[in-house]
């Protein structure tokens, strides 16, 4: 089976969108599968292209095995509707003028989507090619852009609806992060094409970093007594951060509570102007690392946290941080209701408390100092449930068997001369 993944973020760049897309080359490589990937030129989250891949429209590259069309996008570091508008229509365009690049026939085009440009690209691409067209739905979009207030403008949202429900209706296969969004494809459009939940998972081997506890916590000045609550990730608005503060503020006076927040974002800035406001001592800002490192830090927390804002819209997302947390052996404050509280409830691997609600994260915090035993008991649970059940190798096998089914199914797709 010859597979072409569209997917506008890819390795080297961070986030889930580029470890699930990854996850997924490498498991259909790994089954004796033929892989190409079209991607744009790193430039996320930063908005400044890498240097090594400046020049050019594109750059073509065999990573792994596996051959990768890097194209060039509109990009700037002032993050605006505008400027991501751009990004998301000339990945689009790129992506389809890139597939030239690649040569002979395919049987699947998979496009990741969002932004939904990413799927009108893969469905552009899957008729140039004449293969099966699936999408992959990582975030419902728009409703994720209108919930985090980027997009209010009542036309662009309707057009946005309309090409949501375009997409689901001409791919001949979905798959989909959570079960929630796929009961929204299925009620979206009438008699939806196979549609199968993948969840996002991790990678147990990168978070199995518990014996560097002690080196780690002494490179990073932290006192062997303290309880470091520990957040890493993307500082936006979608995760609800500034509760945090909140929780900090109330502990100020707990002296071994300490709260690490390691990431970059759009408000990050926003967040260290805050602390400094409110004077909180027991709050560090670290800069953005590489997984690995990262991972390192989270390993040797003593809690992790995994939030989103409060909207109603979360509750159907499961954030592929709650895996790596658990993976990582350390208790969870999730703050995520819905299926995401389903699993870690299930784990048993920590504990829930209400979105953005900072006075009931500083009592949960409280309630795993009182126990330490158990807050040690939910780690190890956690990470054996992660091992067995939220793996990214499994993540890729059930993608690599919904694909091969479709190839094998009786689906009237014109086939080249």
């Amino acid at each position: 089976m010859r597979v072409l993944v569209v997917s506008q973020y890819f390795p080297p760049e961070s986030g889930a969108c580029a470890n699930r897309v990854r996850s997924f080359v490498r498991g259909l490589k790994a089954e004796g599968h033929d892989v190409a990937v079209l991607t744009e030129k790193p430039c996320y989250p930063e908005g400044v292209i890498d240097e090594e891949y400046r020049g050019g429209l594109f750059k073509e590259r065999i990573v792994d095995g596996v051959s990768v069309i890097n194209t060039w996008v509109y990009t700037r570091p002032e993050a605006s509707f505008l400027t991501r508008l751009l990004s998301y229509l000339t990945f689009m365009v790129m992506a389809v003028l890139g597939a030239g690049r690649t040569e002979g026939p395919f049987d699947v085009v998979l496009a990741s989507s969002p932004p939904l440009t990413v799927g009108m690209a893969g469905w552009a691409v899957s008729k140039l090619k004449r293969a099966r067209f699936v999408l992959d739905v990582r975030d419902l979009w728009p409703d994720v852009a209108v919930a985090m207030g980027e997009v209010e403008n009542p036309a662009v949202i309707r057009v946005a609806k309309a090409v949501e429900r375009f997409l689901y209706r001409q791919a001949d296969g979905i798959t989909a992060a959570t079960e929630r969004f796929c009961e929204h494809i299925g009620s979206t459009v009438d008699g939806a094409p196979p549609l199968k939940r993948i969840m996002n998972g991790t990678v147990p081997e990168t978070f199995d970093q518990g014996d560097r506890r002690a080196e780690v916590r002494d490179a990073l000045g932290v006192d062997p007594e303290d309880f470091v609550v520990t957040y890493a990730g993307i500082m936006g608005r979608a995760q609800g951060l500034p509760h945090i503060l909140e929780a900090a503020d109330q502990l100020e006076d707990e002296d071994d509570v300490v709260f690490h927040l390691r990431g970059r974002g759009a408000i990050k800035d926003q967040l260290v102007e805050e602390a400094h406001t409110r004077s909180l001592d027991n709050v560090r800002f670290f800069e953005y690392c590489p997984l690995e490192k990262a991972a390192a830090h989270m390993a040797t927390s003593d809690a992790l946290l995994v939030p989103l804002a409060d909207d109603d819209l979360y509750r159907s997302f499961i954030p592929s941080k709650l895996f790596d947390s658990m993976a990582s052996g350390r208790p969870v404050l999730l703050s995520v209701d819905g299926e995401a509280r389903e699993i870690l409830e299930e784990a048993e691997a920590g504990t829930f408390y209400p979105p953005e609600d900072g006075g009931a994260l500083a009592e949960r915090i409280r309630w795993l100092l009182d126990h330490p035993d158990e807050c040690a008991e939910m780690g190890r649970r956690g990470k054996a449930y992660a091992n067995t059940h939220c793996t990214r190798r499994a993540q890729a096998r059930e993608m690599t068997d919904f694909l091969e089914s479709l190839t094998e199914a009786e689906i009237s797709v014109p086939q080249p001369q």
